[in-house]
């Protein structure tokens, strides 16, 4: 009895190792911080910020049934510059002790440093939405191709004003979309940085 026992203790952690190895395989994140910024404006805007897949990891999804045309949500995250960007993602110029400094917070507060959600905008500026204590949730949507079905975002370019002009895109439905629907952009030309950052000058 002994012997069975110890065996299906066994046999459980092995499994629970292989849940965890695919798990973090796929870079599924743990739950989102309920203090964070991208959390708090999920829950203002009605959305939930749930896994979406093994592949995909988080998604943002409708909480509520959306028209055609209504405002999904805005882009935001911190302004970069390029010199900034080639210097903490695309290893093209040596970090200096403002790039280290906000390598090091990143860091403490288990935010990543992927470069996976910088976008670069049409006026040359860059916006980076990796750290969820100073982005919007709209970080979390996924990719679907636009002209098919599961695409039902748009990215729309937006000037803010303020003490200084940024340009975010801001999202609208381009279909009606159910309540528990994945909301789903084409990340297209609005964000080769995504797809070929290294790539750049």
């Amino acid at each position: 009895m002994f012997g069975l026992c110890t065996n299906l203790l066994v046999v459980m952690f092995l499994v629970f190792l292989a849940i965890t190895s695919v798990v973090s395989l796929h870079g599924i994140r743990p739950s989102l911080s309920s203090s964070s910024l991208a959390h708090r404006t999920a829950v203002k805007a009605g959305v939930c910020i749930k896994v979406a897949s093994k592949v995909k990891g988080l998604g943002a999804f409708a909480t509520s049934d959306l028209k055609v045309g209504d405002y999904i949500g805005e882009y935001t995250g911190e302004k970069l510059t390029r010199r900034q960007v080639q210097a903490r993602y695309w290893g093209k110029r040596e970090k200096n002790g403002q790039d280290l400094s906000w390598e090091g917070s990143r860091s403490r507060r288990g935010q990543g440093i992927t470069g996976n959600y910088v976008l670069e905008m049409k006026d040359g500026s860059f916006v980076d939405s990796e750290d969820a204590d100073l982005s919007s949730w709209c970080r979390f949507m996924n990719h679907a191709k636009e002209g098919t079905t599961p695409c039902n975002v748009k990215a729309f370019d937006r000037i803010s004003a303020g003490d200084e002009l940024l340009v975010f895109p801001q999202f609208f439905a381009i279909r009606d979309i159910e309540a528990g629907e994945e909301l789903l952009w084409d990340y297209g030309p609005l964000s080769d940085v995504a797809q070929s950052c290294k790539a750049s000058p």
